[in-house]
């Protein structure tokens, strides 16, 4: 079945979500999940290992690379300033709610486009995450642009 994330499928005679890559022309298959972001995070991590930070020519990432955190060290979330925080938005700095998938999404902006780090089911594993790609694309002290201070 049909995912809206590259590189994963639904198999119905399994019940189950599969993340496949191709591979110097061959598919190879990388492994069999419960739900459909594990597939597609899975599929991502494949990519940066065999492809590097291009993404395949027919992915559908908004985005020009893959946000990989594997080698990121766990951070504390980054709590947005105490008169910044509307009804209903995240507490933290790049984690916003998105109502169409009612999932927290992490997002971070690096040279000035918007990179997608990943869903998340709860607010604090987005913020956590979303720390962990500043730390890693910005160094231990860095700091955020005002794009991110907005998300």
């Amino acid at each position: 079945g049909a995912s809206k994330y590259t590189g994963a499928t639904f198999n119905k005679l399994m019940n189950k979500w599969q993340a496949k890559i191709r591979i110097d022309g061959k598919q190879r298959h990388i492994g069999t999940y419960e739900n459909e972001e594990e597939a597609a995070a899975d599929y991502a991590r494949a990519v940066f290992k065999y492809e590097g930070q291009g993404e395949p020519d027919n992915a559908r990432e908004q985005d020009s690379f893959i946000i990989d955190l594997s080698d990121a060290p766990p951070q504390p979330p980054i709590p947005r300033s105490a008169g910044r925080v509307k009804e209903g938005a995240s507490r933290y700095t790049g984690v916003s709610f998105d109502k169409r998938i009612n999932k927290w999404l992490a997002i971070i902006s690096i040279d000035g486009k918007n990179h997608r780090i990943g869903s998340y089911e709860n607010e604090e594993a987005a913020a956590v995450d979303y720390a962990r790609a500043v730390f890693k694309y910005r160094g231990q002290f860095g700091t955020e642009s005002q794009s991110d201070r907005n998300n």
